[in-house]
């Protein structure tokens, strides 16, 4: 069963696939080494399949309704309810990358599949609950600043004119 802002969405044997991207890239540089840079948790997508027969067209394009909704230019945000969302910890969703209908001729129906990604995921709340760190400044001990570096290049010059 899948339901998108307790609107149920009709499709016989249906199949739900998660996937989560962990996302790194390569910190080997030029050697043969392994190190990876870990460069966080992406949102959870779902990736549901199932068929509407030809006989129920209206499901149909209800589905594509839903898909292509929009709320002040961005995809719409649906509640999701899901044994597999729930599962997942995922409460909300909105529709990403494709839709497709494909016919199937000799079952006289639709092959449906479609993306769900996650939004507002777990590690994302995480992350905005963390207070902003404050970049260092470089340069050491030294009492330099570059918004000053005009005044302190002037300084420079005079002692070794006089010097």
């Amino acid at each position: 069963m899948l339901n998108l802002n307790s609107k149920i969405i009709s499709l016989k044997s249906l199949r739900i696939t998660a996937s989560q991207a962990l996302a790194s890239e390569d910190a080997s540089g030029q050697s043969s080494s392994t190190d990876v840079a870990e460069t966080g948790t992406k949102a959870k997508m779902l990736n549901v399949s199932g068929l509407i027969a030809f006989d129920n067209a209206d499901h149909l394009s209800q589905l594509f309704e839903l898909a292509e909704a929009v709320e002040e230019g961005a995809r719409l945000i649906y509640r999701i309810n899901n044994h597999t969302a729930t599962a997942l910890g995922i409460k909300q969703v909105r529709f990403s990358s494709k839709i497709e209908a494909a016919e199937q001729e000799s079952t006289r129906q639709w092959r449906i599949s479609f993306s769900l990604a996650e939004y507002r995921s777990v590690p994302q709340k995480k992350e905005e609950r963390q207070p902003e760190e404050t970049a260092s400044v470089q340069g050491g001990d030294a009492d330099f600043s570059y918004a000053n570096i005009e005044q302190n290049l002037e300084n420079n010059f005079s002692k070794l004119r006089t010097a």
